[in-house]
């Protein structure tokens, strides 16, 4: 079996582990079944406790085992160091649950509603499901051999192949007459918690179902939400500058954090700055910073007046589903009038540069620690956890007294609160073009009107022109509506 599998997956280096030759079951492994098309293996095989009905269970969970390879392969997500994690996950949840057993803990944990939220609970199903499929197709063509094997009615061994030939391709029958071990009884445990849980928790590739809400969610009151926190720090946020405001009447916060803190810093360098004046005009994403997508920026004067012209790279995008539906835009285009003190250096910073442009990319390291080549979601993600940090160590200094944690999508979340708190100005499909969303309703999750109503400092006011390549739907009505010419403010 060894071989076969690494024929499959020549790339891995799943298969070098030690393989028992042991070739009888061993005790009161299953309870037998009385009723099924092969309650005949019971008196016909040496254990009289096998489960029958465990072999064709066996059959379905190697199917699901297929489908989760559907989208990404056991090689990719072992070069892209996506396997490491998964056995991390796994590792993690075993450590809190009595038997060790991970796919016990996490069903326990589903029963009772214990997760910190629906990305929480998916990083674990996804590393669960991953690994219980790696479990079962290693396995399956060393069990159903041995279960023949055993069989001494012929007409039940026929009954077998029959089964086997009529339920698996071509490929998988030549793995089964090909298997030279046949499983020993703690790889048959192995494989009968990993097919159980196959069963119970099937893969979703396409994740279209991993967001259902908790059946438990009325008993208990709703976990906070990573938009809620940043929601929190930006209404605190507002309100010291409410405060402030009494004393200056022009005091914003996002101009103190860049006067502040940002520019006297001497911890970081000019590219950083105009990484961080980005994500305070633009309110992109910081892992479109990230050296594998990266913002072009470019700095003009029309009618005496300076401006900044940004092109983004969307980072979360997905292609569109049978009903037309994408994810994200893949490029958009905002224009900004440089009036607020980040976007004044940024444009005297990007006038600077050869040809009045520059693109700002932060770099990522391409291979783990241990030499494993990173996805560019990997890498992005890295380069979002440095943004956080540096932002967070910022807001410390400019915010002394400030509870909340400052963060990069708070930006993002206080430009959406401009644009939505402009009167009308800014359409519900312009907002989703310069958030780089596809849909009207995700904008829904960014900030408020009212958040930042009568405050001064509004980055919106600057924003002189947006456009994308992707059309905007509008949830609402029911049909996209085309946002395919750049609209002047």
């Amino acid at each position: 079996m060894e071989h076969v599998l690494r024929k499959r997956y020549p790339d891995t280096d799943f298969f070098n582990k030690e393989i028992s030759t042991m070739t009888y079951f061993e005790g009161n492994l299953f309870k037998p079944k009385k009723d099924g098309p092969f309650t005949d293996l019971q008196t016909a095989s040496d254990n009289d406790r096998l489960e029958t009905d465990f072999f064709q269970r066996s059959i379905e969970a190697y199917q699901l085992a297929l489908l989760s390879n559907k989208k990404y392969s056991f090689t990719m997500l072992y070069k892209s160091g996506s396997w490491q994690k998964y056995e991390q996950r796994a590792a993690a949840l075993a450590r809190k649950h009595p038997s060790r057993d991970p796919f016990a803990a996490y069903l326990s944990r589903c029963q009772h509603d214990d997760w910190d939220g629906a990305n929480s609970r998916q990083s674990y199903r996804s590393a669960l499901v991953r690994l219980a499929a790696q479990t079962v197709l290693e396995l399956a063509p060393g069990y159903w051999p041995h279960v023949h094997a055993k069989t001494s009615d012929t007409e039940v061994r026929k009954q077998l192949v029959r089964h086997l030939r009529g339920n698996l391709d071509e490929a998988t029958w030549c793995e089964i007459k090909s298997a030279t071990h046949l499983i020993s009884r703690a790889e048959l445990k192995m494989f009968e918690r990993a097919a159980a849980f196959l069963i119970q928790v099937p893969p979703d590739p396409e994740h279209t179902a991993v967001r259902q809400a908790s059946t438990n969610s009325q008993d208990r009151s709703p976990k906070p939400r990573t938009e809620n926190s940043k929601k929190k720090t930006l209404y605190a946020l507002n309100q010291h500058q409410r405060r402030r405001a009494k004393e200056i009447a022009e005091y914003d916060w996002r101009s103190h954090l860049w006067t502040r803190a940002v520019l006297p810093d001497r911890h970081i360098d000019d590219k950083a700055r105009a990484a961080i004046a980005v994500l305070m005009l633009t309110g992109c994403r910081s892992a479109e910073l990230a050296d594998d997508l990266g913002v072009v920026i470019r700095a003009f004067e029309r009618n005496s007046k300076n401006y900044l012209a940004f092109e983004i790279s969307g980072a979360k995008l997905a292609d569109a589903d049978a009903g037309g539906h994408g994810k994200g835009q893949e490029r958009r285009w905002i224009e900004v009038s440089a009036q607020t003190p980040e976007g004044i250096w940024l444009f005297v910073h990007v006038s600077d540069q050869y040809d009045g442009q520059m693109l700002i990319s932060l770099a990522a390291p391409s291979h783990s620690q241990t030499g494993i080549v990173l996805m560019p979601t990997e890498r992005q993600r890295r380069v979002t956890n440095r943004l956080g940090k540096l932002i967070e160590r910022l807001g410390r200094i400019a915010f002394p007294r400030l509870q909340q944690r400052l963060s990069p999508y708070v930006f993002r979340h206080a430009l959406s609160s401009d644009l939505r708190s402009g009167g009308g100005r800014w359409s519900g499909d312009e907002i989703a073009v310069l958030l780089g969303h596809q849909s009207t309703r995700t904008q829904s999750n960014y900030g408020s009107a009212n958040t930042s109503r009568g405050l001064s400092g509004n980055r919106a006011d600057q924003i002189t022109m947006v456009s994308a390549l992707n059309p905007v739907r509008r949830q609402e009505r029911g049909h996209p509506a085309v946002l395919d010419k750049p609209r002047p403010a």
